[in-house]
């Protein structure tokens, strides 16, 4: 339990592979990157899953899916302060 990231790092990941991936694409690439037990926290919660990271960004508005089923970071996107450079 001590594979926890702050949230943030998946939004650079999509940033990086922008409208590259799936949402399934996604946690399999999570996985790929920081192992299959990786969890994320944000700035207001609790630790979750890979497989919770894409809805918890959705409900957030940080990223969209486009019309192809792909993930994008969302047009308005901010990070909140201090994380910019997380």
């Amino acid at each position: 339990m001590n594979n926890i990231l702050h949230i943030h790092q998946v939004i650079f990941l999509i940033e990086q592979h922008n409208e590259q991936w799936t949402p399934e694409e996604l946690v399999e690439a999570i996985g790929n990157t920081w192992g299959t037990d990786v969890r994320f926290g944000s700035c207001s919660g609790n630790a979750f899953p890979k497989e919770h990271a894409l809805n918890f960004l959705l409900e957030r508005r940080k990223v969209v899916l486009s019309d192809e089923g792909k993930i994008a970071l969302h047009p308005t996107m901010q990070i909140c302060n201090g994380h910019e450079d997380f």
